[in-house]
């Protein structure tokens, strides 16, 4: 028997009902917190001058305002896929209109493109399928991505095209990346070998840091990296528990961080970024928060605490700062968030 005009109807509202809900699914999901918007959330709490103000957090793409058409949508519906949600963000990248994040968990790359309203989701290069991405570089017109799990770093174009791939020394586990535009460099920490190193353009070394050690300029298990306006080089050296300092050369510079519980000590540093003003933010991950140090490694503040709220960590990992913006992977809330710098007197 064919339906009716009547049941037809009355069976497209039902589907376009099911459509808004997949699209609200994403905001609903455990660990979402409250809408920022809502809870004004600084660091450090009133009466003190703000410095760092929380403006915003995502774990799928129509949390920033990206949304998929309504045939996509309609056909996911009927094939009972639904919207591509974070697992386990791991690292973070973010240039022009681009925002990239690794997600280790999901074994898959989320790139996207703020202007058009666009996202690809990367889950292999070729026939090589993602192991364990870590981290991502944009670089130019080129995603880097550390697949730790094959030792190797991936390369794409923008649209999510497979450009080709490096195979890093034996034993690698490639973890975060950094571009040095100016001397045409994308550095490597790389905790499987204890070395950091500097790759050009076609993927050759050109620069080893390291070593396992405890001295100066030798590590253990260096995680992430970042650059400051000079070119210097810092590295989250995660169980020496400490920040090393390296010149675009390689030469110790200098060190800052312990084992401790008190603040400025280390737990298990991670992700790490330089603001425009040179204030160092690092990651710890079983302390759960971000702790802010001047150029010469003097501590001046953490903000955020466990949990899994607005403003509130679970194990968090990569970081990186564009502008004033600070995006942090918020690991095992399955998001990103978003902070501001305000300013003021370091």
């Amino acid at each position: 028997m064919r339906p009716t005009a009547h049941a037809t109807h009355r069976r497209l509202r039902a589907l376009g009902t099911l459509a808004v809900l997949a699209l609200v699914a994403c905001n609903q999901r455990p660990g979402a917190g409250k809408p920022v918007e809502r809870q004004r959330l600084v660091w450090p709490p009133p009466p003190a001058a703000e410095r760092i103000e929380l403006v915003s957090m995502f774990g799928c793409a129509s949390e920033l305002n990206i949304q998929r058409s309504w045939w996509r949508r309609l056909g996911d519906l009927l094939t009972g896929s639904s919207e591509v949600h974070m697992v386990r963000p791991a690292g973070i990248a973010a240039r022009g209109d681009y925002l990239a994040v690794a997600d280790a968990g999901g074994a898959l790359v989320h790139l996207y493109e703020l202007r058009q309203h666009e996202q690809q989701v990367l889950t292999a290069c070729g026939d090589e399928a993602f192991r364990e991405p870590v981290a991502v570089a944009l670089w130019g017109d080129r995603l880097y991505v550390s697949d730790a799990g094959s030792g190797r770093i991936l390369v794409f174009g923008l649209h999510g095209e497979c450009v080709g791939g490096w195979t890093l020394p034996q034993g690698s586990r490639p973890a975060g990346l950094a571009v040095d535009e100016e001397r045409g460099r994308l550095y490597v920490a790389d905790p499987g070998t204890h070395h950091v190193l500097a790759l050009d353009g076609s993927g050759r070394v050109s620069l080893q840091i390291g070593g396992r050690g405890a001295g100066p300029g030798e590590f253990n298990f260096p995680g992430w990296l970042a650059l400051d306006q000079q070119g210097r080089i810092y590295v989250t050296d995660s169980m020496n528990f400490r920040v090393q300092v390296f010149t675009p050369d390689g030469a110790v510079v200098g060190t800052f961080g312990q084992e401790g519980d008190g603040s400025g000590d280390f737990a298990r540093p991670k992700g790490i970024g330089v603001d425009a003003d040179g204030h160092v933010y690092v990651v710890d991950a079983l302390f759960e928060t971000v702790q802010i140090f001047d150029s010469q490694g003097h501590y001046l503040l953490a903000f955020g605490w466990h949990g899994t709220g607005a403003g509130q960590f679970w194990l968090p990992s990569g970081l990186t700062i564009v502008g004033d913006r600070i995006y942090v992977a918020d690991s095992y809330n399955r998001r990103v968030q978003v902070f501001r710098y305000l300013g003021g007197a370091s």
